[in-house]
């Protein structure tokens, strides 16, 4: 995508516009969708916060201090959702059958290993990245993703 086209449409959905905002939100949902689906239990809670997340993001669009930094907020808000999600569910972890066997396999870790596995695996993204979606520091992501990746093999 041309920057200078991004940087427009991240001013204009920083100024309110909506339209422009769905065409941010455009380009990164389905991957919200994949990382929110594999870290949470059912399809439903995926899509809860994956529309939880573009709500916050759309009320607190303004407040982003660059226009690159579009995605990195979307993908903090949907973790910090995630997260709470996580906490919510507390022990009670089933899936049912029909889920995926890489899905099964991530249920085995806790949830902060298992969104930073998933960050790393679905969203293809480093330690760095996966640092500033979640708010750990680096040296803690990559020592989650050294525990959590040799058990998804």
């Amino acid at each position: 995508m041309d920057k200078e086209y991004y940087k427009d449409l991240s001013t204009r959905a920083a100024d309110g516009d909506a339209k422009a905002f769905s065409k941010l939100y455009e380009m990164i949902y389905r991957e919200m969708y994949y990382i929110a689906f594999y870290t949470l239990a059912d399809d439903k809670d995926a899509v809860e916060a994956v529309i939880g997340a573009a709500r916050d993001g759309f009320n607190a669009i303004g407040r982003l201090h660059t226009e690159e930094a579009f995605e990195v907020f979307m993908m903090k808000t949907l973790c910090a959702r995630i997260k709470m999600r996580l906490k919510e569910y507390g022990d009670d972890l089933t899936l049912d059958s029909d889920q995926p066997e890489l899905k099964h396999k991530l249920f085995t870790l806790d949830g902060t290993d298992r969104i930073c596995a998933v960050l790393h695996i679905a969203g293809r993204l480093d330690a760095t990245v996966i640092a500033a979606y979640t708010g750990m520091m680096k040296g803690s992501v990559k020592k989650r993703l050294s525990n959590a990746l040799p058990s998804l093999k």
